[in-house]
Order: C-alpha cells, then sequence, then structure tokens
C-alpha cells in the first residue's frame, strides 16, 4: 500500500548503524536499515536513562529526572509505541523482546531517543 501524502511529509531518519542503548545487541541491531518518524526537525538534548536500569513508572520517572539521576542523552525523539511497532514488521523477535523485557519503555506516550551518530536524516 502507497503511503498517504501526509505521510510522505513527516520527517524521518533511517538507522545507519546500532543505535546505543541497554537493549541487547541483536536487538539495537535490528533497527539498522529502517526509517522511523521523528518528532522534531533537528536532534534534541534531554535527560534520560536506560530502558532496563531505569524507572517503572511515571512518578519514579518523573523524580529521577528532578533529582539529577537521568543522564543526558541526545539525538532524535521518536514515539516509542510507533518504532516498536516498525521494528516488529522487520524482526517480529526484536519487536517481541521489547513487549517482553521493557515493556513500560514502549508504551504510548514514551519516547525514544536515537543517539545522533545511528541516525541519517531523510530529507
Amino acid at each position: 500500500m502507497m503511503p498517504g501524502p501526509w505521510e510522505e511529509r513527516v520527517p524521518k531518519v533511517r538507522i545507519i548503524r546500532r543505535p546505543e542503548g541497554e537493549a541487547p545487541e541483536w536487538v539495537r541491531d535490528a533497527w539498522i536499515g529502517l526509517d522511523l518518524p521523528i518528532l522534531d526537525e533537528e536532534p534534541v538534548s534531554t535527560a534520560g536513562y536506560g530502558v532496563m536500569t531505569g524507572p517503572k513508572n511515571l512518578v519514579v520517572d518523573w523524580l529521577w529526572c528532578l533529582t539529577g539521576r537521568s543522564k543526558a542523552v541526545a539525538g532524535y525523539r521518536i514515539r516509542a509505541d510507533v518504532a516498536v511497532d516498525l521494528l516488529e514488521q522487520a524482526s517480529p523477535e526484536a519487536g517481541r523482546w521489547w513487549h517482553e523485557n521493557a515493556a513500560y519503555s514502549v508504551r504510548r506516550g514514551a519516547l525514544f531517543v536515537f543517539d545522533t551518530a545511528a541516525c541519517e536524516r531523510l530529507d
């Protein structure tokens, strides 16, 4: 099915190398080659944490940010649920890993930040 005209205007990045993160290498390698819609025109610097070692609920998430337990991350923000849906299409095993091991990270409203070096901006 061809994308609608609105989908063609959505800014995207292509993942060109293994992204940084706490997921296993084989899961992070599965992102390579995928085109993902980004939320911002340019990379952002923000606070973040690992999907395995970070907080697992919104209250603790908020507290970590306030108390400086998060770390600075720079890259492209992508909706986690959308990213994992696209990953599942390319690699059902990698998508399943996210749902089984880091479900909190892929809830609606959650964001992934893919490091700038792993991304190629598509114009």
